[in-house]
């Protein structure tokens, strides 16, 4: 986020903007609420992205041979979760409910993140290293960015449902198209950042987007809908806040390998979106059969 010129942060902004304010013209309080009250949900949220997977990052961090630079991000990223970009995976699902547990766990989680996360990465990484967390910054950019558009669409869902209808697709439209702007835009600096970061670390980027995944699909409970909405939003970590306490409290080693992470993260996401489109169509398809 804070490597990005100009325009690509323009275009971040717009996605981010369009993807809450989309899912908020879609759902209305009640599926969000919903989401808030399910107590079972949020435990198994909150285990698996501030226990588990921390856990599983601190010990790839150690165990596998990479630049200091590398593991530090690494743990970093483990202790982080509320990726902004998973909505570009969860805005995209058509049942309600869905968009509802996508939504609302990006949000929760990105919120959580801001004062969570610091704490943990504070336990995790060598002693004698002091964190410094912009709290004011981020709480206003979840705010702005993400709460406001999504109360807003909730507000036009619940005066006027045939407008919000109609606006939904338009919106979510143009919040696809800036992310894909943005992605295209970073291109040249993923590539650099890949080549940076080598194959050790690489691979132990892939191995832990991997296991993360592994672990929000297995926490994400007996309905079917809810498990690669946990498996995304628990493997799209918070590279924006990772960034911002990486350029506060350490060296510029541990920037690159964070946009290593954020380009691989959405081509994970990205193939893990389309296996399942797949799967759900072929299971739907030999349903009338059975």
């Amino acid at each position: 986020m804070f490597l990005m010129d100009s325009l690509t942060k323009a275009l971040f902004y717009v996605f981010l903007v369009g993807s809450m304010l989309g899912i908020g013209l879609k759902v209305g309080k009640d599926e969000l609420l919903t989401v808030i009250k399910d107590k079972n949900w949020l435990l198994r949220m909150f285990v698996a992205n501030f226990f588990l997977i921390p856990a599983v990052g601190v010990l790839a961090a150690r165990a596998i041979p990479m630049k200091p630079g590398n593991a530090l991000a690494l743990i970093v990223l483990a202790c982080a979760p509320g990726g902004m970009s998973a909505l570009q995976f969860l805005s995209k699902k058509k049942e309600a409910a869905a968009l509802a547990y996508g939504g609302g766990t990006t949000v929760l989680l990105s919120f959580l993140s801001i004062f969570v996360s610091p704490v943990l990465i504070a336990l995790a990484i060598p002693r004698g290293m002091s964190l410094t967390v912009p709290y004011v910054k981020a709480v206003l950019f979840v705010l702005l960015f993400m709460l406001l558009p999504l109360v807003l669409g909730i507000l036009v869902h619940g005066t006027a449902g045939q407008a919000a209808h109609k606006l939904s697709g338009p919106v979510a439209l143009i919040g696809t198209l800036a992310f894909v702007g943005a992605i295209v835009k970073l291109l040249a600096l993923t590539k650099w950042a890949k080549g940076e970061v080598g194959t050790p670390g690489l691979i132990g980027i892939i191995l832990f987007i991997l296991v993360s995944m592994l672990v929000g699909w297995i926490l994400g409970g007996p309905r079917k809908f809810m498990r690669p909405v946990l498996a995304t939003a628990s493997s799209m970590r918070n590279v924006a806040l990772c960034m911002a306490i990486a350029i506060r409290s350490f060296d510029s080693a541990v920037l690159t390998p964070l946009v290593a992470f954020a380009s691989i993260m959405v081509t994970a996401n990205l193939l893990f979106m389309v296996i399942s489109n797949l799967a759900a169509k072929m299971s739907a398809k030999r349903a009338p059969a059975r």
